[in-house]
């Protein structure tokens, strides 16, 4: 999996949380925004998965949480967090700035 943690430290405005030690290669970036939303990327980079959750301070539960499989990059380009996988066959695109939202969601069965 392909990544440029300088894109995701400029996108989500933090360093990353390392789980575990850097070695095991999973990570988690949080954002949160004015309106008390907050965007969670968790990387598991060894096996290619990572998670994305949205959630808001005043509902109990998530507005969605999702996991991908086969990602082969992710990018943090103009304000969104872009993951790509299975040859461009899964394509996820959410808007970061100014505010949270899902701009593209492609998920194709590789089957």
């Amino acid at each position: 999996m392909l990544y440029n943690e300088y894109e995701l430290l400029e996108l989500f405005e933090n360093e990353p949380i390392v789980m575990a030690d850097e070695q095991t290669g999973m990570f988690m970036y949080i954002k949160n925004d004015d309106f008390g939303f907050k965007l969670i990327l968790n990387i598991s980079q060894h096996e290619d998965k990572c998670s994305v959750s949205l959630s808001y301070e005043k509902i109990k539960g998530v507005i969605f949480d999702f996991e991908l499989e086969g990602i082969e990059q992710i990018k943090g380009e103009d304000n969104h967090l872009i993951i790509l996988g299975n040859d461009d066959r899964t394509e996820v695109k959410i808007s970061v700035k100014p505010h949270f939202g899902l701009k593209t969601v492609k998920l194709c069965n590789s089957k």
